[in-house]
């Protein structure tokens, strides 16, 4: 058929008043063009576009869901009409080119993300060709179910600065936890600061992944950490509190040991506790609160077996340590078989996240 055939018949559709003509014009030029899309000259897909275009705005929405739906798969297709498509007011319309058109350019993505909304982002986080500037881009502007998607995502690219936007997120947000550390790409720092908002299940699969990790990428990992930390330099002194006061002469004294802990714990000396027990497992003290305070007790399990602290050491601490409320024996027993049953590698691999990351918080303040 002659450009001249292919002109007339969109001339046709342009100028037919009846719905149900125009609706069958408009197939019929889809039709045309999808023969062989690739042979028109940029002129005539201009032309295609802007009849097609005028035409699918007047149309019913089944209408335009068709003609996004039989666009979205062709690489050719007239940009300004897959653009016009994409952000259509009614998802339904424009899902179809988000998920696949590779007619739409980044600059499109990004202009997609920016003023359409949630609805669309949505969509646009499933595409398979998601760049480290388009997951950034939906994190900065999606809501928490846009993210999720996001991170659900395993052919999604996502930088590192940008996974720790959603990790803190995640601390809010039980729903983008589970699909936040089931991706691969998941820095082991982050991952083990996750260990603290997550639930059970979730800390068991946190420990998992780190007994799956290369022995000798950690130990890069965190010298990589370690040596930022050193050039940011240290932490300004602040004054000492009494607890830490009593705590320094301990140590001067060579008197800061297992059986001090036990003794503070019992005597219910819980400030001076914290202090004694960051120092001997080489936490700051809101780590070592947060071990101490942990509910679920695991976390002091992770720290007394990294620092292969004496089973009754782990046991008192277990049953008398200030957690929300007290434990019975039969939960200090279930906490002992973990204990016995963790593996030293795996603890003394998360004692050393929690102690870089606790330093590099403290260089930042």
């Amino acid at each position: 058929m002659s450009s001249f055939t292919h002109l007339r018949d969109l001339i046709d559709l342009a100028k037919e008043p009846s719905s149900e003509r125009r609706r069958d014009l408009l197939r019929s030029v889809t039709d045309l063009f999808l023969e062989s899309p690739a042979d028109y000259s940029e002129e005539e897909r201009q032309h295609f576009s802007e009849i097609l275009g005028t035409v699918a705005r007047s149309m019913e929405m089944e209408v335009r869901m068709e003609l996004a739906r039989r666009l979205a798969t062709i690489a050719e297709a007239p940009r300004e009409l897959v653009v016009q498509l994409a952000h259509d007011d009614e998802v339904s319309v424009a899902a179809p080119i988000l998920e696949s058109s590779s007619a739409l350019t980044q600059e499109d993505l990004l202009d997609i993300i920016e003023r359409c909304g949630n609805a669309h982002r949505a969509v646009v986080a499933t595409r398979p060709d998601v760049d480290e500037t388009i997951s950034d881009a939906l994190v900065d502007h999606g809501n928490d179910e846009v993210v999720g998607v996001l991170m659900s995502n395993k052919e999604a690219c996502i930088s590192p600065k940008t996974i720790e936007k959603v990790a803190i997120r995640a601390t809010k947000n039980e729903d983008l936890q589970a699909p936040l550390i089931g991706r691969e790409d998941l820095p082991a720092d982050v991952m083990h600061e996750m260990y603290w908002a997550v639930s059970e299940k979730l800390r068991t699969r946190i420990l998992e992944r780190s007994a799956e990790l290369d022995p000798e990428v950690v130990d890069k990992v965190l010298v990589q950490m370690e040596r930022k930390i050193l050039k940011g330099g240290r932490s300004s002194e602040k004054e000492r509190s009494p607890a830490e006061e009593f705590i320094d002469r301990k140590i001067a004294l060579r008197e800061l040991s297992e059986a001090l802990l036990v003794e503070l714990v019992r005597t219910n000396r819980l400030e001076e506790l914290a202090c004694g027990f960051a120092h001997l497992v080489k936490v700051d003290a809101a780590t070592a609160e947060r071990i101490l305070h942990d509910p679920s007790g695991e976390a002091l399990a992770i720290a007394c077996k990294a620092t292969r602290f004496d089973r009754s050491t782990f046991s008192t601490l277990a049953l008398l340590a200030p957690s929300e409320k007290r434990r019975n024996l039969d939960s200090t027993r279930e906490l002992l078989d973990l204990y016995e049953q963790m593996p030293p590698d795996v603890a003394l691999r998360a004692m050393r996240f929690w102690r870089v990351r606790c330093q590099s918080t403290q260089v930042a303040a």
